[in-house]
């Protein structure tokens, strides 16, 4: 029988391509896209609870890997980031939350962040859950 309102937990299960990502400059309001208007990314939630995070300009320029182990918080909707291999040192040094809805097939993800001057960056990743149809299906 199949759960009518399952988890956080269970919904972010699986693979999820990424659609969209936004920062914005909280003291500003000023909007910026740090991989381009047109992302490429897949992130990947498993069973198991290990996740891996790949993402990058359409043009695979400014690529960004990271993965480790996750947890989720049902009670703030927040996905625990436990980084334990990545390219940028700075994921490594504590652990990353992400606030996370799932609705129909998309996932957004997102996370503020404060850097050394002081500036607070809110980022929103938009993911769609990726085709279960395999690559040269004729299905």
């Amino acid at each position: 029988m199949k759960r009518v309102n399952p988890t956080l937990r269970d919904a972010v299960l699986g693979a999820w391509e990424l659609v969209s990502f936004v920062a914005r400059d909280e003291t500003t309001g000023e909007d910026r896209q740090p991989l381009g208007t047109t992302p490429r990314g897949l992130i990947l939630y498993t069973a198991d609870g290990h996740m891996s995070a790949q993402l990058a300009e359409s043009d695979m320029s400014g690529y960004v890997a990271y993965g480790g182990r996750f947890s989720v918080d049902e009670e703030t909707s927040t996905l625990h980031h436990d980084v334990t291999v990545s390219m940028m040192p700075e994921l490594l040094a504590q652990a990353q939350f992400r606030h996370a809805s799932v609705d129909g097939d998309l996932l957004t993800l997102s996370a503020s962040r404060t850097d050394g001057t002081g500036v607070t960056t809110h980022s929103v990743l938009v993911w769609r859950r990726a085709s279960t149809t395999p690559p040269n299906s004729n299905a």
